[in-house]
């Protein structure tokens, strides 16, 4: 990383409220956000949560499940 990219990636940082959202990508997988499932400590988690409301902390990781629908066995 060249220091321009590190003091454009700081500056970005300083414009943030800590602790108040995470940015997740997802690359390569070609799975819709729909069809994925997160969850922290077994609960899902919904969209709309922060790591704040959820009391994560540092060390804190997040699952991610991807639904499985249409599945069934044959006899």
């Amino acid at each position: 990383m060249s220091d321009q990219e590190a003091k454009l990636s700081t500056e970005n940082m300083e414009d943030k409220k800590e602790g108040e959202y995470v940015k997740l990508k997802v690359i390569g997988q070609d799975i819709p956000m729909n069809l994925l499932r997160f969850l922290l400590e077994g609960q899902r988690i919904a969209d709309n949560h922060t790591p704040k409301e959820l009391e994560m902390e540092e060390e804190d990781g997040v699952e991610v499940y991807q639904e499985q629908t249409r599945g069934h066995s044959r006899i």
